[in-house]
């Protein structure tokens, strides 16, 4: 499979999901900018050095088929999109998580934390940040390896 490639101005689309992309003031809205080309091929290109995240690849095309078979229906553009918001998600933890407590507490208000662990994340605010950067991380790599940024 040919590995493409993240430039300024490649064209995304917003995924269906209802959430807004975080454009930057002086970006084009719908096109990547070369900050954000930038740090996914930065955070593409520590993924394939990384022995974990490439074990962790292998299990996903092994064990979650069908969440990836899904995935390939999105087009290109959503696929970028998706991974243009994660990664402003993943900026955001930086902000968010300078007051742990109080990011443990705007989270649970938004209902991002299921009550079974609001217990665990208000007693370690850290273990939530972990956990969070943990499950941004896993998406952006899925919607890399759907888009063919990254394989084997």
């Amino acid at each position: 499979m040919k590995k493409n490639n993240l430039e300024k101005g490649m064209p995304l689309s917003k995924p269906d999901n209802g959430d807004e992309l975080g454009a930057d003031a002086n970006q084009k809205e719908g096109f990547l900018s070369e900050q954000d080309a930038a740090d996914m091929s930065a955070i593409i290109e520590e993924a394939r050095k990384d022995l974990e995240t490439m074990a962790m690849i292998t299990k996903l095309k092994s064990e979650n088929k069908e969440a990836l078979e899904e995935l390939k229906k999105l087009s290109p553009e959503e696929v970028i999109g998706g991974m243009k918001e994660t990664l402003d998600n993943l900026k955001l933890i930086e902000y968010l998580f300078k007051d742990p407590k109080r990011a443990v507490k705007e989270m649970e208000k938004e209902g991002m934390i299921e009550k079974a662990h609001l217990k665990k994340y208000r007693k370690e605010p850290a273990l939530l940040e972990a956990d969070t950067r943990k499950g941004l991380y896993f998406n952006f790599i899925s919607l890399a390896v759907v888009g063919g940024f990254i394989d084997e």
